[in-house]
């Protein structure tokens, strides 16, 4: 069993307070009515379904804190980036008079010329 209770754990309990609740008496004190908490929970690391879980709540802990940590960092990095940019384009607009534009890795149909045409 993954968990089990010491036998000892059970000492603290009067008698009055283990017995059906029809047969317990009122008289007495409520410390006498109630059971100590368990302090002695034994859990056996070597079990199977033990270790999933516990491997599940360390992955859980990691993707739920880890995952909005890294995206709050890449939006900061990507404002801090736009904002170069900006810059960049304000300066390219001080200093030609036009802003910068959309970079393109190949130019549009209207810019191409074909052969036989003149451009």
């Amino acid at each position: 069993m993954a968990l089990a209770m010491h036998k000892s754990s059970l000492r603290g309990c009067t008698a009055a307070a283990r017995a059906p609740v029809a047969r317990r008496s009122s008289v007495l004190p409520p410390r006498q009515r109630a059971c100590r908490p368990v302090r002695a929970i034994e859990i056996d690391w070597t079990d199977p379904d033990t270790q999933i879980a516990v491997a599940g709540c360390v992955l859980g802990l990691v993707a739920g804190l880890g995952a909005p940590i890294w995206y709050i960092n890449r939006a900061e990095k990507d404002e801090e980036r736009l904002e170069e940019l900006r810059a960049l384009n304000r300066a390219t607009f001080n200093q030609t008079g036009e802003y910068m534009s959309e970079v393109r890795p190949w130019p549009l149909e209207s810019e191409c010329t074909r052969p036989g045409q003149q451009g």
